[in-house]
């Protein structure tokens, strides 16, 4: 675990509920796997005999994680059952998110609080931009950095490189000297990144996420590349962060806690990560705020601030799971 992390006694359960929801997003999000329009997810609810609520969400996504949702539902059915039923990792990280909500409530403390005495309740956090053209890019940019945000977050790769560069020139124009990150979502091949990243060199971008697929090709690519690289959905387990480290895939490693199996796994991968020197950034999974929620207090209780999270997408949903945790002044408000 996480040296920042407090053990902390998880509370026994009364009641549970699981309650399968469906979050059409505002516009579909864009990415080298496709479009994402929709976020099905599983919210698992518990309470402890003194009426004290803690909830969890389960959010798989294809692409990211192994699990299906109709998986992860019945994984849960199955943990209500019988708690020591195997999990896999969306469903884990409902059950973690879940019982540490509820020992966070049974305790009348924020779930930072508790986890890292002292830790802060305000989560600076970058924004994702969409936009098709450079102008949409750049207003949606504009409008990010008007409303707080110091960083901002341009997915990549769906379509033509040309494309891109022109909507990536636009957003720099526009945010000064506010922090740029891209996320190629694996779409590039082995042989054309490098080319790309050397023409992105002058754009001042902070780090590429994911510019190729695979630990391998993220090593050869980091070897020569101008930007700083971040793995993300090549690592699905602990031993992906191992053998990532091990072959120098990367500099930053993104850590979605709704995809790894909940906040404790993700601080175990954390320390081990910051222990080998590569930078941490926990980010959502496009999931709604129960998932968001607690990854933000996760990544309070880590200090992993800086860079920011990648946690400001509830906004980009047009139901929730849970009381949306919006972005005031560019950062999450924990309580």
């Amino acid at each position: 675990m996480n040296p920042g992390i407090e053990e902390i006694s998880l509370p026994d359960v009364a009641s549970i509920q699981i309650r399968r929801m469906s979050l059409p997003l505002r516009s579909p999000v864009v990415t080298a796997h496709g479009a994402i329009a929709t976020r099905d997810v599983i919210v698992l609810r518990l309470v402890d005999a003194e009426a004290n609520i803690g909830h969890g969400e389960a959010a798989p996504l294809a692409g990211f994680t192994s699990e299906t949702v109709d998986e992860a539902e019945q994984a849960l059915h199955h943990w209500a059952d019988d708690p020591e039923n195997p999990l896999p990792p969306t469903a884990r990280a409902a059950v973690d998110g879940a019982l540490l909500d509820l020992a966070a409530q049974a305790a009348g403390r924020p779930l930072h609080d508790l986890l890292a005495p002292g830790s802060p309740g305000v989560v600076p956090v970058s924004a994702l931009v969409g936009g098709i053209t450079p102008a949409e890019a750049a207003g949606a940019a504009r409008a990010a950095i008007d409303s707080g945000h110091r960083t901002v977050k341009v997915k990549v790769a769906a379509g033509p490189f040309e494309a891109d560069l022109a909507r990536l020139i636009a957003v720099r124009e526009v945010i000064g000297d506010a922090r740029l990150r891209i996320d190629a979502n694996g779409g590039w091949t082995a042989d054309e990144a490098p080319g790309h990243l050397a023409r992105l060199a002058d754009l001042d971008i902070e780090f590429v996420e994911e510019p190729v697929a695979g630990l391998d090709a993220l090593a050869g690519v980091r070897a020569t590349s101008p930007v700083p690289v971040a793995v993300d959905e090549s690592i699905s387990t602990p031993v992906d962060l191992d053998r990532a480290i091990a072959m120098g895939s990367a500099d930053v490693v993104i850590l979605k806690p709704s995809a790894l199996g909940g906040p404790l796994i993700t601080a175990a991968a954390a320390g081990t990560a910051t222990d080998a020197g590569l930078t941490v950034v926990v980010t959502s999974l496009l999931e709604g705020s129960v998932g968001i929620r607690a990854a933000a207090h996760l990544a309070s209780a880590i200090r992993a601030l800086d860079p920011a999270p990648g946690l400001a997408t509830a906004s980009l949903l047009v139901g929730d799971s849970g009381p949306p945790l919006l972005a005031v002044d560019g950062a999450l408000h924990l309580s």
